[in-house]
């Protein structure tokens, strides 16, 4: 591994975790609790450094995993796993960034709307009209403007967490994927 890469060390109990397909999960997906470790040693690196994913098992399921597929072939099948697996992690954050702008955009148009009717409703309102009518006319005045509150968030600030856990997915893409085996009482649960 290059020094200037991140590594990302993943102990297992049994590489069939990774190389036997789940029941329910669909095909080329990660067990839940493989995906969050990565994810949460990923957020932990440095962002401008390369990723490598490195799995460790025992000797035995090394041992087993050779003799389903060659090495190379079963550690190929395993990244393409974590990339797929990925991938698909970053297609939903990139579907949820397009459902924020698209929420936004509704959310202006109902919002300009109300901006427009309220604030008539308080031009409709004579300065002259007495102490009620002015505090009626100043509410109009900021609940128009507190109509546009959420569509500036949604603009301005929804999508950001979508974006930085998109890039992070991408770059787990991008990772490196190894696997290697240690003894058997090395192995940490």
């Amino acid at each position: 591994m290059d020094k200037a890469c991140h590594v990302l060390c993943v102990s297992l109990d049994c590489i069939r975790s990774l190389t036997a397909p789940d029941g329910d999960a669909p095909r080329g997906t990660l067990p839940a609790g493989i995906a969050e470790e990565l994810l949460a040693q990923a957020r932990a690196a440095d962002e401008r450094a390369p990723l490598a994913i490195r799995f460790v098992a025992p000797d035995a399921d090394v041992a087993f995993a050779d003799a389903a597929c060659a090495d190379a072939a079963c550690a190929d099948a395993i990244a393409t796993r974590v990339h797929t697996h990925f991938a698909r992690v970053a297609q939903r954050h990139a579907l949820q960034i397009r459902d924020i702008f698209r929420f936004a955009r509704v959310s202006t148009a109902v919002g300009l709307l109300c901006v427009v009717v309220l604030l008539a409703c308080s031009q409709a309102i004579p300065e002259d009209a007495g102490k009620l009518m002015n505090g009626v006319r100043e509410s109009l005045n900021i609940f128009a403007w507190v109509a546009m509150w959420r569509p500036a968030e949604l603009w301005l600030y929804a999508h950001l967490p979508e974006r930085h856990w998109r890039r992070l997915a991408l770059r787990l893409v991008q990772a490196r994927v190894s696997v290697e085996s240690t003894p058997a009482a090395s192995v940490r649960p």
